[in-house]
């Protein structure tokens, strides 16, 4: 365990010392995944599927905000479905649209999460991207989890109804937006799937702010447990072609990513939890003191009141062991 704690230590100095030239690289590489699934899994425009122009647009991705390059996604895949279909086009477009407007009002920062989860489909493990909302997000980011599950099954949806989209048959606009609208608006997986993430989210992110010993891996767990749960749930009461196998396995390899992911920002040694008592002139406080796996002990410092007397700058405090202090 000492190894992997200095492990870590020894990735976090790399990248502190490193994170202004880090954090544009993360970002070239991430787009270039993103627009590279997108092609590879839509590719109905010839001119985006060209490699030079996803390269530049990667590069010039990774000197702008993760909001813009969720702008840049929205666009590649209007592209393919304008050269797949006029009719799905204005559909996707007035879709994303709306919800873009909501996603940038609302979860500017989490834009992660939307680049991500076409992303995590194509690798058939969605399921981690609400487990990771819950953990570094608030409960307001269902809404671009939820934007990510609506982009990816209309990206599913345009792919298995091409022949459809693509036909010339005898049909008005009208009909054929109208058809296209009522197949996403009674798409229950889709439903479903949002609604269980949803879920996920809340319960993962109420568990994680628990003062409990080991609340972020219970929140991982719980979350993975109501994720398979609901999603047979709704299997078996709306007949939906859930793949058992794939969700259970999505589920325990989301744990197991989730897991990494809270050894390296949340990892703590509650062997070491101390319980402090603070005094001064107005309050009391109780304090519990939990270090981060790998730091020293060390002298715990309380508040100090500027500006007034020595006797208010008076603090008293009681360890663990019953020790009282003051300072």
């Amino acid at each position: 365990m000492s190894g992997l704690v200095d492990l870590k230590n020894g990735i976090n100095k790399i990248y502190s010392k490193y994170a202004v030239y880090i954090n544009p690289f993360m970002k070239f590489v991430l787009a270039l995944m993103v627009f590279f699934i997108i092609n590879t899994k839509m590719g109905f425009m010839d001119k985006l599927n060209n490699g030079m122009i996803v390269l530049m647009v990667a590069l010039f991705c990774s000197f702008m905000p993760l909001a813009f390059m969720a702008l840049l996604e929205t666009l590649f895949i209007l592209g393919h479905f304008y050269a797949l279909s006029l009719e799905v086009t204005i559909v996707a477009a007035v879709v994303l649209f709306l919800m873009y407007i909501l996603f940038v009002r609302f979860t500017p920062k989490e834009s992660v999460f939307v680049l991500l989860m076409p992303v995590f489909f194509a690798l058939k493990i969605p399921y981690l991207l609400p487990v990771l909302a819950g953990l570094i997000g608030t409960p307001i980011s269902v809404i671009s989890i939820a934007f990510g599950v609506v982009v990816s099954y209309l990206i599913d949806w345009a792919l298995a109804n091409e022949s459809m989209l693509q036909s010339v048959a005898d049909e008005n606009m009208v009909n054929r937006l109208r058809a296209i609208v009522d197949a996403m608006l009674g798409n229950k997986a889709m439903i479903c799937m949002i609604i269980s993430f949803s879920i996920v989210v809340v319960a993962v992110y109420t568990i994680r702010k628990l003062a409990i010993k080991y609340s972020w891996l219970i929140a991982i767990f719980v979350g993975v447990f109501l994720d398979i749960v609901f999603l047979y749930i709704f299997m078996l009461k709306y007949n939906l072609d859930y793949s058992v196998i794939g969700v259970m396995m999505g589920n325990i390899i989301a744990a197991l990513l989730a897991m990494v992911v809270e050894f390296f920002i949340h990892n703590l040694d509650y062997r070491r939890t101390e319980k402090l008592q603070f005094e001064d002139d107005e309050y009391y406080y109780y304090v519990k003191a939990v270090p981060k796996m790998g730091v020293s002990p060390a002298t715990k410092r309380t508040p100090s009141k500027t500006g007034q007397d020595s006797r208010k700058d008076s603090h008293t405090y009681k360890t663990a062991n019953g020790v009282r202090r003051t300072t």
